[in-house]
């Protein structure tokens, strides 16, 4: 399944890569002669939804809130719970608030992890970020009491969760944040260095393997050494703990019950209410013992006073000796060893006799040594991330610096040869350096490929399409099977030079000086009742097939003075009655023919004006360049017989002969344009000055020659031309609602003449743009003068045009090839400098879609002719969702 387009009409765009994440995925074979193969790659719909929440989740992922959200929570899962002991808050309600904080932190660790894996879902899941962030996010089950945290519960002898390891994960997590940090600083720090700074160009930077020596020598001997330093500092970070395999109060426990079995022995010789003072002894030695170090017990259980010696009471007193000692805050700090076996049976043992440790300063000492280490670990990951910067910085980038220099200077030197300024320091601050140093390269290799391209295609591509897309590309579209050498496109191009060294000549004096006097004109409209809504104007759903000639005519004069660009051009450059008057002559000198009428100037017109205020065209054109081009639109049909440019070259006529067969009809359009305006009465130019008429004149000139589709592939290579050269300024605008300073200067100012040519000659072919209902009666109406002008060539024994013939051409068939070869390729490179307008490209999409179910109605083709209208389609709606997403 595969389609011929024109190569400029697509692109690779390597610079693009940081914002835009390309919708579809083509497979390109060059044909030729400035043609290529393309074969659409199926995209399931599990990518294009991807595609989709990545650009709208990017923007919260990078957002400033979002990360300082994120390290005070990286912060606090690190550190909470060990504050939370050092300043001894109490159990009830410390618990409570800790765990839901813990808890917070943990979705919001799990919601970044999703919003990460959204975002990058190419390159994040499974990589060694995903790993970090999967085992911190996990470690936090041991911060939370109810599941296996240690908040409000006691040690006991069966050993306690130690929680370093993980409090160390969440420390390389924040190391690798810190890491990703400074990577990104180090990257605007080169970008915003000094680019003029004297650099050491004595070292060969090319020596890949003396480079990557240097390198591997140093990145060793630094893991090195930071493996050295963990091994031999991580240790000191547990002095002063409590050691576990301290057995003494083990054997305390085993004493005491030991001692509790001597005095119970003792009183069974003894009378009634005897007392025994074996285990008191022993526990003011036991107490006597734990003086000595920072731990103690306060606390014994199942050691009752009172006991029943052999049907007798009795006392064995001892256990509030530990009265006086103090208890404890927090259930943490409590360390309980059990008696490991009872000698003496009772309620309390076996079961629950144990001894209570207060571990008031042991836990706080663990909780700030921990709290140290992992702050130790985040600050030689800092350290180190630090130094490695600087050494790949002296290794890698300063000799990157230096080949950049000297590729940009021996580029700047191509770009002259292409008759373009060096704008290759403009928007590379989110571009990779080696990023930028293919994207030059390729940047010169399709500014080649444009320079070279021919509007021809060989024989042999031509016999793979179907009737209708040959129509299209001869007949339309003036593709030549052979090479021959054309002067058209120097002509138009020496016209288009021609106009811009003057472009600014008269306008923009005007421009400055007299403008302000507009503010006094009298702002009463021209036209009192209008036959739509003000709103339908202002949309692309104007349909005036539907109208009158009156109502198409209120519509012109509301343009060109009550709407929002006429009241700043048409009022302003002419009176209405004298306008009133050009255009009564205007209307009358179209003819009545089925698609090149009044009514389709009228569309022309009104498409222009939806151009220019989409483009936001008055910061970037002269009001009279504006005015010129909207009149340039009402007239550019004027005197069309019905019949194409080809036919009457063929046929001999006279405008063939006039103007040399070089656009015979556009030029009789001009003449007859200003030949209206010769007369006094029905002047449109006549306020003003000689300057600013000539400027007026070039623009209606310049815009009405290139609506002929001769000059189709040429406009499309320079606009190509055009974004190549400014795409990280398109891109960047197209993220943004207001122009940006530097995409009104380098690519709307820069290349104005080239906009204007454009809008109307994309004007001229917008019909498929258009809501299908009235694309459809546009296309029945051109067609139909398309087969009135093939009768005619039977009639007088000259060779059919393709699209001419009403026996061959199947209507919904060649309204796909017209906009698959013709307005596709042209749309979408506009589209891609005037991002606004990506709506009409979607609307395109589906009118194809509509066009093939209507083909598939009335021709009942094959299976194989079907798959290839799909893969068309397929193809024009991913990029039409490329473009939809490109500006969100």
């Amino acid at each position: 399944m595969a389609s011929v387009a024109p190569a400029e009409a697509f692109h690779s765009e390597t610079s693009e890569k940081k914002h835009e994440v390309p919708v579809g995925t083509v497979r390109r074979r060059s044909l030729g002669g400035g043609v290529v193969l393309v074969i659409p790659e199926k995209q399931g719909p599990f990518k294009r939804n991807m595609v989709f929440w990545s650009a709208r989740l990017r923007p919260l992922l990078e957002s400033l809130v979002f990360r300082v959200t994120l390290v005070a929570c990286l912060i606090f899962a690190l550190f909470g719970g060990g504050l939370f002991v050092v300043i001894d808050v109490p159990d009830d309600p410390g618990i409570l608030v800790l765990d839901t904080m813990m808890t917070a932190v943990t979705i919001l660790f799990v919601a970044e992890m999703v919003i990460n894996g959204i975002v990058d879902y190419k390159t994040y899941p499974l990589s060694f970020f995903f790993w970090m962030d999967a085992l911190g996010t996990v470690s936090m089950i041991f911060e939370i009491s109810t599941l296996l945290g240690n908040g409000g519960k006691m040690q006991t002898t069966n050993g306690s969760v130690d929680a370093m390891l993980m409090r160390t994960a969440r420390a390389a997590k924040v190391g690798a944040r810190v890491g990703r940090l400074s990577k990104l600083m180090k990257c605007l720090s080169y970008y915003l260095r000094d680019k003029d700074k004297n650099m050491d160009m004595s070292s060969n930077p090319a020596e890949a393997k003396k480079l990557s020596t240097r390198l591997m020598m140093t990145l060793s001997t630094k893991v090195s050494f930071l493996t050295i330093l963990l091994v031999l500092a991580v240790p000191l970070f547990t002095i002063g703990q409590f050691p576990e395999q301290d057995l003494s109060m083990l054997l305390w426990a085993k004493r005491l019950e030991t001692e509790y079995k001597r005095a119970y022995d003792e009183l069974e010789g003894l009378p009634a209410g005897s007392n025994s003072t074996i285990f008191k002894d022993s526990v003011l030695e036991m107490k006597n013992f734990y003086t000595m170090v920072n731990y103690f017990v306060y606390e014994v259980h199942g050691f009752d006073a009172q006991v029943n010696v052999s049907g007798k009471i009795s006392y064995i007193p001892g256990a509030e000796q530990l009265n006086d000692l103090p208890g404890v805050v927090q259930m943490s700090d409590i360390y309980r060893v059990s008696v490991p076996e009872c000698l003496v049976e009772r309620a309390d043992c076996p079961g629950n006799a144990h001894m209570d440790f207060n571990f008031h300063s042991p836990r706080r000492i663990e909780v700030t040594e921990d709290m140290a280490m992992a702050f130790f670990i985040i600050l030689l990951m800092i350290g180190v991330s630090t130094n490695l910067n600087q050494t790949l910085h002296k290794l890698v980038v300063q000799p990157m610096e230096s080949m950049l220099s000297v590729v940009k200077d021996n580029a700047a030197q191509l770009l002259k040869q292409f008759g373009l300024e060096d704008d290759m320091e403009q928007g590379e601050e989110d571009v990779e350096e080696t990023e930028l140093l293919e994207g030059i390269f390729k940047k010169f290799a399709r500014l080649a490929s444009l320079a070279a391209g021919r509007n021809e295609a060989t024989a042999e591509e031509l016999a793979g399409m179907d009737e209708s897309a040959r129509g299209v590309m001869m007949d339309m579209m003036r593709v030549q099977v052979a090479p021959p050498v054309s002067t058209d496109a120097a002509n138009s191009s020496s016209l288009r030079n021609s106009a811009r060294e003057s472009a600014t000549t008269g306008s923009e004096g005007i421009e400055g000086g007299d403008m302000s006097d507009k503010l006094d004109l009298p702002d009463v409209p021209v036209v009192t009742s209008m036959p739509v809504p003000r709103d339908t104007v202002e949309s692309w759903e104007l349909d005036v097939l539907s109208m009158d000639g009156d109502a198409q005519t209120k519509v012109a004069l509301h343009i060109f003075f009550d709407s929002l660009v006429g009241r700043t051009t048409g009022r302003y450059w002419t009176e209405a009655a004298t306008f009133k008057r050009f255009h009564s002559v205007v209307k009358a000198g179209y003819n009545d023919l089925p698609y090149h009428n009044y009514a389709h100037a009228c569309d022309v017109l009104h498409t222009v004006y939806r151009l220019l205020c989409h483009s936001a065209a008055n910061k970037w054109l002269s009001s009279v360049d504006q005015y010129a081009l909207l009149v340039a639109a009402l007239c550019h049909d004027i005197g069309h017989a019905g019949r194409t440019n080809p036919f009457l070259v063929e046929l001999g006529d006279e405008l063939a002969l006039r103007y040399n067969d070089k656009s015979p009809l556009e030029n009789m359009h001009c003449a007859k344009l200003f030949e209206i305006a010769s007369k006094d009465e029905s002047d449109v130019f006549k306020s003003m000055d000689k300057d600013t008429k000539k400027q007026a004149r070039r623009i209606c000139i310049a815009s009405i020659l290139h609506t002929d589709n001769a000059n189709h592939f040429e406009m499309v290579r320079e606009i190509s031309k055009i974004y190549e050269m400014t795409s990280e300024v398109c891109n960047a605008q197209a993220r943004h609602p207001d122009l940006l300073p530097q995409y009104v200067e380098q690519v709307m100012q820069k290349n104005c003449m080239q906009w204007v040519e454009l809008f109307l000659h994309f004007a001229d072919v917008s019909n498929p743009l258009k809501p299908f209902d009235i694309c459809k009666k546009w296309a029945w109406r051109v067609l139909d003068e398309f087969f009135e002008q093939g009768d005619e060539e039977k009639r007088l024994g000259l060779p059919v045009g393709m699209l001419n013939d009403r026996d061959k051409i199947n209507r919904p068939g060649s309204q796909h090839g017209f906009i698959q070869f013709l307005v596709a390729p042209l749309v979408y490179t506009t589209v891609k400098i005037f991002p606004e307008l990506h709506p009409v490209y979607s609307q395109m999409a589906e009118n194809l879609d509509q066009w093939k179910v209507l083909w598939v109605g009335e021709t009942s083709p094959s299976d194989e002719d079907i798959a290839k209208k799909e893969a068309d389609v397929a193809k024009i709606k991913d990029q039409a969702l490329e473009l939809e997403t490109r500006v969100l």
